[in-house]
Protein backbone atom coordinates (compact mmCIF):
# COMPACT_ATOMS: atom_id res chain seq x y z
CA UNK A 1 0.00 0.00 0.00
CA UNK A 2 1.25 3.72 -0.78
CA UNK A 3 1.48 5.32 2.35
CA UNK A 4 0.96 9.14 1.99
CA UNK A 5 2.48 12.08 4.33
CA UNK A 6 0.36 13.73 6.93
CA UNK A 7 -1.88 17.11 5.90
CA UNK A 8 -0.36 20.03 6.73
CA UNK A 9 -1.70 20.94 9.82
CA UNK A 10 -1.74 24.94 8.87
CA UNK A 11 -2.05 25.09 5.30
CA UNK A 12 -4.95 22.59 5.07
CA UNK A 13 -7.04 24.91 7.57
CA UNK A 14 -6.07 28.00 5.73
CA UNK A 15 -6.62 26.59 2.28
CA UNK A 16 -10.74 25.22 3.32
CA UNK A 17 -11.07 28.55 5.13
CA UNK A 18 -10.65 30.96 2.39
CA UNK A 19 -12.75 32.12 -0.44
CA UNK A 20 -12.56 30.93 -3.83
CA UNK A 21 -11.16 27.32 -3.30
CA UNK A 22 -13.87 25.03 -2.23
CA UNK A 23 -16.71 26.83 -3.79
CA UNK A 24 -15.30 26.38 -7.10
CA UNK A 25 -14.94 22.65 -7.43
CA UNK A 26 -16.91 21.07 -4.31
CA UNK A 27 -20.82 20.64 -6.74
CA UNK A 28 -21.56 17.40 -5.40
CA UNK A 29 -25.89 18.46 -6.09
CA UNK A 30 -25.24 19.27 -9.84
CA UNK A 31 -22.25 17.77 -10.92
CA UNK A 32 -21.74 14.55 -13.27
CA UNK A 33 -21.91 12.51 -9.87
CA UNK A 34 -24.56 13.81 -8.20
CA UNK A 35 -26.18 9.53 -8.32
CA UNK A 36 -23.34 8.60 -6.56
CA UNK A 37 -23.85 11.79 -3.50
CA UNK A 38 -27.30 10.94 -3.66
CA UNK A 39 -26.58 7.53 -2.64
CA UNK A 40 -25.38 9.07 0.99
CA UNK A 41 -28.78 10.76 1.25
CA UNK A 42 -30.71 7.25 0.86
CA UNK A 43 -28.40 5.50 3.44
CA UNK A 44 -29.63 8.12 5.63
CA UNK A 45 -33.48 7.90 4.84
CA UNK A 46 -33.03 4.28 4.70
CA UNK A 47 -31.31 3.20 8.07
CA UNK A 48 -31.34 5.89 10.01
CA UNK A 49 -34.06 6.55 12.07
CA UNK A 50 -34.22 10.34 13.36
CA UNK A 51 -36.72 11.56 15.73
CA UNK A 52 -38.04 14.72 14.69
CA UNK A 53 -37.36 16.51 17.95
CA UNK A 54 -33.67 15.41 18.17
CA UNK A 55 -31.12 18.07 18.19
CA UNK A 56 -28.47 17.49 14.82
CA UNK A 57 -24.87 19.08 14.49
CA UNK A 58 -23.95 19.05 10.58
CA UNK A 59 -19.96 19.74 11.07
CA UNK A 60 -18.18 20.99 8.00
CA UNK A 61 -21.79 21.40 6.36
CA UNK A 62 -20.20 22.95 2.92
CA UNK A 63 -23.17 23.96 1.13
CA UNK A 64 -25.84 22.50 3.55
CA UNK A 65 -26.27 19.35 1.71
CA UNK A 66 -27.11 17.59 4.70
CA UNK A 67 -28.57 20.29 7.00
CA UNK A 68 -30.95 21.22 3.94
CA UNK A 69 -31.94 17.38 3.51
CA UNK A 70 -32.56 17.04 6.65
CA UNK A 71 -34.44 20.74 7.15
CA UNK A 72 -36.63 19.54 4.31
CA UNK A 73 -37.51 16.96 6.20
CA UNK A 74 -39.18 18.91 9.04
CA UNK A 75 -35.87 18.64 11.33
CA UNK A 76 -33.85 21.34 13.32
CA UNK A 77 -30.14 21.16 12.90
CA UNK A 78 -26.86 23.31 13.66
CA UNK A 79 -24.93 23.62 10.67
CA UNK A 80 -21.31 25.32 10.88
CA UNK A 81 -17.98 25.60 8.67
CA UNK A 82 -14.83 27.24 8.70
CA UNK A 83 -15.79 28.62 5.13
CA UNK A 84 -17.71 31.63 5.49
CA UNK A 85 -18.10 31.44 1.63
CA UNK A 86 -19.58 28.43 1.89
CA UNK A 87 -21.66 29.27 4.92
CA UNK A 88 -23.11 31.82 2.37
CA UNK A 89 -23.84 29.62 -0.42
CA UNK A 90 -25.55 27.04 2.00
CA UNK A 91 -27.86 29.98 3.59
CA UNK A 92 -28.81 31.26 0.12
CA UNK A 93 -30.13 27.31 -0.59
CA UNK A 94 -31.90 27.18 2.81
CA UNK A 95 -33.56 30.69 1.48
CA UNK A 96 -34.64 29.33 -1.58
CA UNK A 97 -35.58 26.00 -0.35
CA UNK A 98 -37.91 27.34 2.15
CA UNK A 99 -36.11 25.91 5.36
CA UNK A 100 -34.28 28.89 6.39
CA UNK A 101 -35.79 28.92 9.79
CA UNK A 102 -34.82 25.15 10.18
CA UNK A 103 -31.14 25.74 10.62
CA UNK A 104 -28.91 27.57 12.54
CA UNK A 105 -25.41 28.71 10.87
CA UNK A 106 -22.03 29.32 12.49
CA UNK A 107 -18.30 29.83 11.31
CA UNK A 108 -16.02 27.32 13.42
CA UNK A 109 -13.77 24.58 12.82
CA UNK A 110 -14.39 20.60 13.91
CA UNK A 111 -11.93 20.44 16.29
CA UNK A 112 -13.26 23.03 18.49
CA UNK A 113 -16.95 22.93 19.23
CA UNK A 114 -16.85 24.65 22.41
CA UNK A 115 -19.01 27.35 21.68
CA UNK A 116 -21.92 25.00 21.03
CA UNK A 117 -21.70 22.84 24.07
CA UNK A 118 -24.53 24.09 26.24
CA UNK A 119 -26.74 21.33 25.82
CA UNK A 120 -25.59 18.19 23.79
CA UNK A 121 -27.03 17.25 20.26
CA UNK A 122 -28.58 13.86 19.63
CA UNK A 123 -26.80 13.43 16.59
CA UNK A 124 -23.77 15.06 14.87
CA UNK A 125 -22.95 14.40 11.10
CA UNK A 126 -19.62 14.74 9.84
CA UNK A 127 -19.82 14.23 5.65
CA UNK A 128 -16.96 14.75 3.60
CA UNK A 129 -14.94 15.57 6.43
CA UNK A 130 -12.45 13.08 7.46
CA UNK A 131 -10.10 13.04 4.75
CA UNK A 132 -9.62 16.95 4.85
CA UNK A 133 -8.59 17.11 8.33
CA UNK A 134 -5.11 16.91 9.68
CA UNK A 135 -5.76 16.17 12.91
CA UNK A 136 -9.09 13.94 12.94
CA UNK A 137 -8.20 12.58 16.60
CA UNK A 138 -8.72 16.37 17.40
CA UNK A 139 -11.87 16.79 15.27
CA UNK A 140 -13.12 13.30 16.86
CA UNK A 141 -12.54 14.13 20.76
CA UNK A 142 -14.01 17.61 19.99
CA UNK A 143 -17.63 16.01 18.55
CA UNK A 144 -17.38 13.74 21.54
CA UNK A 145 -17.68 16.48 23.53
CA UNK A 146 -20.47 17.77 22.39
CA UNK A 147 -22.80 14.33 21.56
CA UNK A 148 -25.62 12.93 23.80
CA UNK A 149 -24.26 9.95 25.43
CA UNK A 150 -26.86 8.17 24.48
CA UNK A 151 -26.44 9.86 20.60
CA UNK A 152 -25.31 8.72 17.11
CA UNK A 153 -21.86 10.43 14.78
CA UNK A 154 -22.73 9.43 11.59
CA UNK A 155 -19.63 10.29 8.94
CA UNK A 156 -18.21 9.41 5.37
CA UNK A 157 -14.39 8.99 4.69
CA UNK A 158 -12.60 7.72 1.38
CA UNK A 159 -11.18 4.02 2.14
CA UNK A 160 -7.43 3.37 1.28
CA UNK A 161 -8.81 -0.09 0.17
CA UNK A 162 -11.27 1.24 -2.69
CA UNK A 163 -10.15 1.35 -6.31
CA UNK A 164 -10.83 5.39 -5.95
CA UNK A 165 -8.73 5.37 -2.61
CA UNK A 166 -5.96 3.19 -4.19
CA UNK A 167 -5.76 5.74 -7.48
CA UNK A 168 -6.03 9.05 -5.25
CA UNK A 169 -2.65 7.66 -3.01
CA UNK A 170 -0.67 7.00 -6.31
CA UNK A 171 -1.88 10.85 -7.62
CA UNK A 172 -0.47 12.07 -4.70
CA UNK A 173 2.12 9.96 -4.36
CA UNK A 174 3.52 11.31 -8.01
CA UNK A 175 2.75 14.49 -6.98
CA UNK A 176 4.99 14.16 -3.74
CA UNK A 177 7.73 13.17 -6.28
CA UNK A 178 7.44 15.41 -9.10
CA UNK A 179 5.97 18.24 -7.31
CA UNK A 180 7.26 18.34 -3.88
CA UNK A 181 6.36 21.90 -2.94
CA UNK A 182 2.29 21.27 -3.45
CA UNK A 183 0.21 20.63 -0.92
CA UNK A 184 -1.94 17.66 -0.91
CA UNK A 185 -5.58 18.66 1.10
CA UNK A 186 -7.07 15.20 1.24
CA UNK A 187 -6.05 11.68 2.70
CA UNK A 188 -7.37 8.11 2.56
CA UNK A 189 -7.97 5.93 5.49
CA UNK A 190 -8.10 2.14 6.38
CA UNK A 191 -10.93 0.67 8.26
CA UNK A 192 -8.87 -0.48 11.13
CA UNK A 193 -7.10 3.31 10.92
CA UNK A 194 -10.62 4.56 10.89
CA UNK A 195 -12.27 2.05 13.90
CA UNK A 196 -8.70 2.95 15.66
CA UNK A 197 -9.40 6.38 16.03
CA UNK A 198 -12.60 5.75 16.75
CA UNK A 199 -12.16 3.72 19.66
CA UNK A 200 -9.24 6.26 20.69
CA UNK A 201 -12.00 9.39 20.69
CA UNK A 202 -14.85 6.72 22.76
CA UNK A 203 -16.60 6.06 19.62
CA UNK A 204 -17.56 2.45 18.70
CA UNK A 205 -18.06 2.03 15.08
CA UNK A 206 -21.55 0.07 14.81
CA UNK A 207 -22.52 -0.46 10.82
CA UNK A 208 -21.23 0.81 7.93
CA UNK A 209 -22.13 1.03 4.33
CA UNK A 210 -19.86 1.49 1.03
CA UNK A 211 -20.96 3.57 -1.86
CA UNK A 212 -19.44 2.96 -5.34
CA UNK A 213 -17.06 0.48 -5.47
CA UNK A 214 -16.52 0.87 -9.05
CA UNK A 215 -16.74 4.81 -8.67
CA UNK A 216 -12.96 5.46 -9.70
CA UNK A 217 -13.32 9.23 -10.53
CA UNK A 218 -15.61 10.61 -7.18
CA UNK A 219 -13.90 13.42 -7.31
CA UNK A 220 -14.25 14.66 -11.19
CA UNK A 221 -11.19 16.34 -11.32
CA UNK A 222 -9.53 13.01 -12.02
CA UNK A 223 -9.78 12.76 -15.99
CA UNK A 224 -11.46 15.76 -16.03
CA UNK A 225 -12.93 16.18 -19.84
CA UNK A 226 -11.34 12.84 -21.29
CA UNK A 227 -12.73 9.65 -23.03
CA UNK A 228 -11.68 8.04 -19.67
CA UNK A 229 -13.94 10.43 -17.52
CA UNK A 230 -16.76 9.36 -19.65
CA UNK A 231 -16.40 5.68 -19.43
CA UNK A 232 -15.58 5.82 -16.15
CA UNK A 233 -19.31 7.63 -15.30
CA UNK A 234 -20.91 5.22 -17.90
CA UNK A 235 -19.74 2.50 -15.53
CA UNK A 236 -20.47 4.39 -12.24
CA UNK A 237 -23.51 4.99 -13.23
CA UNK A 238 -24.83 1.36 -14.67
CA UNK A 239 -23.41 0.15 -10.75
CA UNK A 240 -25.20 2.76 -8.69
CA UNK A 241 -28.53 2.01 -10.56
CA UNK A 242 -28.07 -2.06 -9.41
CA UNK A 243 -26.01 -1.46 -6.14
CA UNK A 244 -26.94 1.65 -5.02
CA UNK A 245 -24.83 1.23 -1.87
CA UNK A 246 -22.99 -1.88 -0.34
CA UNK A 247 -24.36 -3.22 3.49
CA UNK A 248 -22.02 -6.59 3.49
CA UNK A 249 -18.86 -5.56 5.34
CA UNK A 250 -16.56 -6.63 3.04
CA UNK A 251 -18.14 -5.00 -0.02
CA UNK A 252 -18.77 -1.67 2.64
CA UNK A 253 -14.95 -1.06 3.10
CA UNK A 254 -14.14 -0.99 -0.53
CA UNK A 255 -16.44 1.84 -1.60
CA UNK A 256 -15.39 4.93 -3.12
CA UNK A 257 -16.84 6.66 0.22
CA UNK A 258 -18.00 4.83 3.30
CA UNK A 259 -20.82 5.97 5.60
CA UNK A 260 -20.10 4.95 8.92
CA UNK A 261 -22.50 5.30 11.63
CA UNK A 262 -20.62 5.31 15.51
CA UNK A 263 -22.26 5.40 19.44
CA UNK A 264 -20.21 6.92 22.08
CA UNK A 265 -18.34 3.61 23.23
CA UNK A 266 -20.06 3.67 27.31
CA UNK A 267 -23.04 3.12 25.14
CA UNK A 268 -22.32 0.99 22.47
CA UNK A 269 -23.42 -2.30 24.06
CA UNK A 270 -27.38 -0.60 24.90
Amino acid sequence: MIVVDELDPKGVPEYFSHRGTVERWWDPDTGPLRFHYEAELSILDERLEIDSHARILDVGTGRGRFALHLAERGRRVTAVDINPEMLEVAKEAAEKRGVAGRIDFHEARAEDLSALSEEPFDLVFCMELFDHLPDLRAALTSIGGVLAAKGYFVFTYVPSESLYGRIGNIYRWLRRRFRPQSMMISRTYSLAEVEALLAASGFALERHYGVGILCINAQTRLFRGSLLERAALAVARWEARRWPYYERPGLARRGAHVVGIARPLARSGS
